[in-house]
């Protein structure tokens, strides 16, 4: 950390908070204690080399402004964007410090380095990008403990598209609830004609009837 020999007693408690921050957030952190009372040579105490700004720099135009629109009224500033002179995108926060008499003296600022930050957001957000659309129109993978779960899962997604109950629908209904779910593989799975003919309300013998005249159709797959 660098600091000046001699910073007003106002002003010196805030000096070890510099070091504290800096050091919990490491390299890409940097914390600036500013006296605003010399804005032309404010800087009295920084720790971190973001903006590699020698003691006695002067404020930034932002802080400037502040203080000029805003006066001993001005509020504590959070999490706003900056950037360093070689392009660096930084994520700062400003904190005034006032006197017994409510007036501005100081500012405490934080600045953190976002870079690498943002390049894994990006990185981050293509990497779980899942394709939607018409190009993507496979049912929706789901993740089941066993095999009833699986089953039913797929019937269920069938059924629900249906007007009517199971019991009220006709056989070229069943039927071609049928063919559906043996287009999608629902009867490669063991125990899955048994589920099905209970959940249509048919006998298992009737079930094997609509898959051979679906398959001598040569509708199923």
């Amino acid at each position: 950390m660098k600091r000046l020999d001699s910073i007003d007693p106002l002003l010196a408690p805030f000096v070890p908070v510099l070091e504290t921050v800096a050091s919990q957030f490491g390299s890409n952190c940097e914390v600036a204690l500013h006296d605003l009372r010399h804005p032309q040579s404010s800087l009295i105490a920084i720790s971190g080399s973001l903006t590699d700004r020698p003691l006695g720099a002067p404020i930034t135009n932002y802080v400037l402004n502040l203080i000029k629109r805003h006066g001993d009224d001005v509020a504590d500033s959070y999490h706003y964007g900056t950037t360093t002179k070689d392009g660096k995108q930084l994520k700062s926060s400003t904190t005034f410090i006032r006197d017994g008499e409510g007036h501005v003296i100081g500012c405490l600022c934080i600045n953190f380095c976002i870079e690498a930050f943002l390049f894994s957001a990006e990185a981050l957000k293509e990497f779980c990008a899942v394709p939607c659309g018409e190009e993507n129109d496979e049912p929706r993978e789901q993740f089941s403990s066993d095999v009833t779960e699986v089953v039913g899962t797929i019937l269920e997604e069938t059924l629900r598209r249906q007007a009517m109950p199971p019991s009220r629908l006709e056989k070229p209904d069943k039927m071609a609830i049928v063919e559906e779910l043996d287009n999608r593989g629902l009867f490669l799975v063991k125990g899955a004609i048994d589920l099905v003919a209970s959940r249509l309300e048919i006998s298992k013998f009737t079930l094997y009837g609509y898959l051979d005249q679906i398959k001598k159709s040569g509708n199923g797959r």
